[in-house]
């Protein structure tokens, strides 16, 4: 019998948060764009005068890019004043557990700073297409997926030798269209702890993360008595990005994620599905506050339940929406 899936939140999608990376469901990718002076050590230029910062280039101006991760969330919050709006387009294709699977998935994120950068406040909307076919027997499914709403908490700034870290709490609603099998059906929650450590000419990132999401009836047979279940997901990740020039970065990432779905008769289906993604940012254009940055992946499965191969196309805008004091 041919059996629908869900989405693939908890892979793709859930890639293209976060950034927050990832997974809608069970995964996440937070993104953040922000951009620091190529070597924090360096001297700036010295103030005469209390006007004399006026006369100073804005740090964006001097620096490159800091934190545009795709897959992997990084422990950046939003400067004060400055509104980030990110967007991921994943294609990807799959030829496993006798399915073919095609799937496209755009994700939205906009991050917003909270009376400053230790609290941000950021929301996340996906939208799937999805196709699988197994013989003669074709499903496809389209449309809006489980949105997100996600508080970061800055906890350490990176400075003084320390690393940036920002633990992140996401309540997860059913805006997803379960009939078409793309979301849930029920409110979730997720946790995701993401550290960061910057070097002159080298940056790295770590994640780990939980996702819960109670009382889920979707997947079963209507015809079979079931209250639902709790459903889990675990992920981890870590990136190296190499800073080749201030607005050119080469990067890697290798991300894993346990999941689980609801098969037909009500059982609970474990699934483990590990990628690598090759790719590189750049941002092409800088001034002041305001940012744009490119960028491109290409996450490949390596294990049977992650999809054979995806494209990750990225994009994101950052404008300052008050003035600085």
């Amino acid at each position: 019998m041919f059996v629908r899936r869900i989405a693939p939140a908890s892979a793709l999608a859930a890639l293209a948060l976060v950034g927050v990376c990832t997974s809608v469901s069970f995964g996440q990718s937070r993104l953040f764009s922000r951009v620091i002076p190529e070597s924090p050590m360096a001297p700036g230029p010295a103030a005469v005068g209390p006007d004399a910062s006026a006369d100073q280039p804005d740090q964006e101006e001097e620096g490159g890019i800091r934190d545009n991760s795709f897959l992997v969330e990084e422990a950046y919050n939003q400067e004060p004043g400055v509104v980030q709006h990110i967007f991921n387009f994943v294609p990807a294709w799959d030829a496993s557990r006798g399915l073919r699977t095609r799937s496209f998935d755009f994700v939205f994120t906009q991050e917003w700073p909270v009376f400053g950068q230790r609290h941000q406040f950021s929301y996340t909307l996906p939208m799937h297409w999805l196709r699988e076919a197994s013989g003669a027997d074709a499903w496809e499914g389209q449309g809006f997926g489980d949105m997100l709403l996600n508080y970061r908490l800055q906890v350490w700034d990176g400075e003084d030798r320390q690393p940036a870290f920002a633990p992140r709490f996401s309540v997860i609603l059913p805006t997803g269209d379960t009939r078409d099998r793309l979301g849930n059906g029920e409110v979730g929650y997720q946790v995701n702890l993401p550290m960061s450590w910057e070097f002159s000419r080298w940056i790295f990132h770590a994640n780990a993360g939980l996702t819960v999401v109670p009382g889920v009836r979707v997947g079963v047979a209507p015809e079979i008595p079931f209250e639902g279940r709790s459903l889990e997901g675990y992920n981890l990740g870590c990136s190296f990005i190499r800073k080749v020039r201030p607005y050119f970065h080469l990067m890697l990432e290798t991300v894993a994620l346990w999941d689980e779905e609801l098969e037909e008769w009500g059982s609970e289906d474990h699934r483990f599905a590990l990628l690598l993604s090759p790719g590189f940012r750049w941002a092409p254009y800088t001034e002041g506050s305001t940012q744009w940055v490119l960028g491109a992946a290409v996450p490949v499965g390596l294990s049977r339940d992650a999809p054979d191969i995806a494209a990750f196309l990225y994009m994101s805008f950052e404008h300052r929406f008050r003035k600085e004091r």
